[in-house]
C-alpha cells in the first residue's frame, strides 16, 4: 500500500500572508555577491512541500506536456490566479519551490509578490479528493 505524504496548507497561510508586500532582506558576500536572507518558516515550507506528495519530481516533463517550457514571472502569477488543472499548479508550484537552487532571488520575488500564496492556495482548491492516488 502507497504511504501518504501530506503537506498541511493551512500551516503556511498566515506566514504567507505576511510575507506578502515586504522585502526580503539581501546580503553581500566577501565576493561582493548579494545573497537572498530567508526566513527559517520559508526553509521549513520549503521542506515540507518538497517532502509531500504535492512535490512533482517530474516537474519538468509535466510542464513540457503542458506547454510551459519556459515559464516568466507572469505566467506563473497568471497560473497561480485562474489555473483549473491540478497537474499543472502541482508542477509550477514544485518549479517555484525548487527553482531558488537555478535561480537565486526567486522565492524572494514569489514571497515579496504573494505569487507563491495564491499559488498555494489555487494547489489546494483544485486538489483532486482522490490524491494521492495511483493516477498521480
Amino acid at each position: 500500500m502507497r504511504r501518504e505524504h501530506p503537506f498541511d496548507f493551512e500551516k503556511w497561510y498566515s506566514f504567507l500572508a505576511e510575507a506578502t508586500g515586504k522585502e526580503v532582506a539581501w546580503v553581500t558576500d566577501e565576493h561582493m555577491t548579494m545573497h537572498p536572507v530567508y526566513d527559517e518558516q520559508m526553509l521549513a515550507l520549503v521542506q515540507a512541500f518538497e517532502w509531500s506528495d504535492f512535490y512533482d519530481q517530474n516537474y519538468d516533463r509535466t510542464l513540457h506536456q503542458k506547454g510551459l517550457n519556459q515559464l516568466r514571472e507572469e505566467e506563473v502569477d497568471m497560473i497561480a490566479r485562474t489555473s483549473l488543472d491540478f497537474r499543472e499548479l502541482r508542477a509550477v508550484a514544485s518549479i517555484v519551490i525548487h527553482g531558488e537552487r537555478r535561480l537565486e532571488g526567486m522565492w524572494a520575488a514569489m514571497l515579496e509578490k504573494g505569487i507563491l500564496y495564491r499559488l498555494l492556495q489555487r494547489l489546494q482548491s483544485q486538489t483532486p479528493t482522490d490524491f494521492p492516488g495511483p493516477n498521480y
